[in-house]
């Protein structure tokens, strides 16, 4: 299943290879500032039993405290748009599923999106533990699943930050079954309008 996870920010003591968990404070600053969002994405699936990478393209939309629109672009106009609690989930031609219900596995990780975009560093998440990983290039947020659901859909996630803008560069994500989703953003549009008709589905 195609899917995206962006990130969680929280203070904590972590084990064995990490560390306490502090984050810059002008990365809050930073997070806090973004009102509207749009980038590029591609997404390579590596799935155990294959030999070749699924390749998937798409934009991510965003307005703070609103929207956000994950939708592919390649091969298939597949995706989901979350509106606050409510998620709709779009089938290979990039319409709304009639009477999708509560989204699975997309509305997880769209709540996740949403907390992660609104710059908030969160207290202590049911959810995930987070650690932070040394790292000399980026910014490396490690999440741990706790929660048994996430835990039936992945055993963790690696999340890469720019150190100069703060902005997230990959996200890898190691599924339960050992196969292995890899997402790089890039070109970013911070702040510009977004057409409205975008998210009318």
């Amino acid at each position: 299943m195609k899917f995206f996870l962006f990130f969680l920010l929280t203070v904590l003591q972590v084990h064995s290879n990490t560390k306490e968990l502090t984050l810059p404070v002008q990365m809050r600053i930073a997070l806090n500032q973004i009102h509207s969002m749009e980038c590029d994405f591609q997404q390579e699936r590596e799935v155990s039993v294959l030999t070749e990478k699924g390749i998937s393209r798409g934009k991510l939309y965003y307005i703070k405290d609103q929207v956000l629109l994950w939708q592919y672009n390649m091969p298939d106009h597949s995706g989901f748009l979350m509106q606050k609690e409510k998620i709709t989930i779009l089938d290979r031609t990039g319409n709304a599923i009639p009477d999708s219900g509560p989204g699975g596995l997309f509305g997880n990780i769209g709540r996740i999106i949403l907390m992660g975009m609104s710059g908030d560093l969160m207290e202590k998440s049911e959810d995930f533990v987070p650690s932070y990983v040394d790292s000399e290039e980026y910014i490396h947020i490690r999440l741990t699943p706790v929660q048994r659901e996430l835990k039936r859909l992945f055993t963790g996630l690696d999340l890469f930050f720019s150190k100069e803008n703060y902005m997230i560069q990959t996200v890898v994500v190691h599924e339960a079954y050992g196969d292995k989703t890899t997402v790089r953003l890039g070109n970013y549009r911070i702040n510009k309008p977004l057409d409205s008709s975008l998210f009318k589905k």
